[in-house]
């Protein structure tokens, strides 16, 4: 009998939509340059999941991950966080750009990171819902011929 081969993940996968990145308590959710994302934060105690609940409240397609501590929720955007004028969070512009990378904590608040997966999310439809359905080759096409000098 053929058994597909076990393999460990990388993450940890809380909740449906995200991802654990770094580990426990490692710090704020960051770009590929260790920058730190704008922010919607709500300081009230929520789990991860509640969290991204009251992200995907704030109907924007920016969000790139979502980060808790034991008495705060922060939603990161890619670009600037949405208005909080009249709203029950504070946020901040920060110049982290891109997908979520690794984790920062200059800060020493040991914020918990997740990582917003684009596939099976649940997000506003602003987003295309076509998924491209060009099977996948095995072998590659010819590379192009350069004639030399």
């Amino acid at each position: 009998s053929t058994e597909s081969p076990t393999t460990s993940a990388p993450t940890v996968h809380p909740f449906t939509g995200y991802e654990q990145v770094g580990g426990t308590g490692a710090g704020e959710c960051a770009d590929k340059d260790g920058g730190l994302f704008s922010y919607a934060q709500y300081n009230e105690n929520a789990s991860a999941e509640d969290c991204s609940v009251k992200c995907s409240g704030l109907a924007t397609s920016a969000q790139v991950g979502l980060g808790v501590t034991p008495s705060a929720c922060r939603c990161y955007f890619d670009g600037s966080a949405p208005d909080d004028e009249g709203q029950t969070f504070t946020s901040v512009d920060e110049s982290g750009t891109g997908p979520v990378a690794g984790v920062n904590n200059e800060s020493g608040e040991n914020w918990q990171c997740y990582r917003l997966i684009a596939a099976g999310t649940v997000e506003p439809t602003t987003k295309p819902t076509e998924v491209p359905t060009a099977p996948v080759t095995q072998s590659p096409t010819q590379a192009p011929t350069t004639s030399s000098p």
